[in-house]
């Protein structure tokens, strides 16, 4: 084994200590760098989110959203096009928050219609799928596209009659196709409003056939679960393809939902 001493001379122990100390530095350094993180405690909230606002995604102009309400797990709306070209791919994402601010669910959605003329409305649903504490609070953030398509109007919607079960609410109707090609894809939409104009529900499907020949017309139902049916009062219902849309006359197509004899 060998011995080691070290220098007796100040200036060299003063040495020393300068080595060790910047090494020390650096090491420490090193040491951060690697294990870097940031420590928060559980349940503590940085920043309060903006509630019941709705934020553009990249500051972009964003569509109206005309209402938006949270029932249980879902979060149901409906965005208005105010812009004066239309628009595709509308996209609401919402973020819930408890009573402290502390985020609690997240989903998003694109609204029921994929292309949205000018004026027009088109709904949305967002299951959240996750039990919501009370007092629950929410932010919507939409993104959306301009679109370069031109649909035409050529859809006559007609509506028929409507029944009200204890659970479930069922609306049927027709399409009459009066362009001149091909109908592919024909959806049917409907929001669906409480007697204060408040929206309750929204639910879309598709013709039957789905596509639908000049002067030709299909059948549709509408047919969805509800806790309370008796509170629709008043629907908004929309009709498109890939290349027509509802023929409305300046304003969408409503219908009252008395059942029918």
């Amino acid at each position: 084994m060998q011995n080691y001493t070290l220098p007796s001379s100040p200036l060299i122990l003063i040495s020393y200590c300068i080595l060790f100390a910047v090494l020390g530095f650096f090491f420490t350094m090193s040491t951060s760098s690697i294990y870097a993180q940031i420590e928060i405690t559980t349940g503590e909230n940085f920043s309060s989110p903006k509630f019941n606002g709705t934020v553009s995604e990249d500051a972009e102009p964003k569509p109206d959203i005309l209402y938006s309400a949270l029932h249980s797990d879902t979060i149901v709306g409906e965005v208005l096009n105010n812009f004066t070209y239309p628009i595709e791919a509308v996209r609401i994402t919402a973020s819930v928050y408890d009573k402290n601010g502390v985020i609690a669910a997240t989903g998003d959605s694109y609204t029921s219609e994929y292309w949205i003329k000018p004026g027009s409305r088109s709904g949305f649903d967002i299951y959240l799928d996750e039990k919501l504490p009370n007092n629950s609070k929410y932010t919507l953030t939409t993104s959306l596209e301009k679109s370069e398509n031109d649909k035409p109007e050529a859809l006559q919607l007609s509506v028929g009659g409507n029944s009200k079960g204890s659970n479930n609410f069922k609306l049927l109707g027709e399409v009459l196709n009066q362009g001149q090609d091909d109908a592919n894809s024909v959806k049917v939409s409907g929001i669906f409003y409480d007697k204060n104009h408040k929206v309750l529900d929204v639910d879309y499907t598709y013709t039957n056939p789905d596509i639908i020949g000049p002067n030709k017309k299909a059948p549709f139902e509408l047919s969805f679960y509800t806790d309370n049916p008796e509170k629709i009062k008043s629907i908004a219902i929309n009709a498109q393809s890939n290349e027509y849309s509802l023929i409305t006359n300046g304003t969408q197509n409503n219908t009252k939902s008395e059942p029918s004899n």
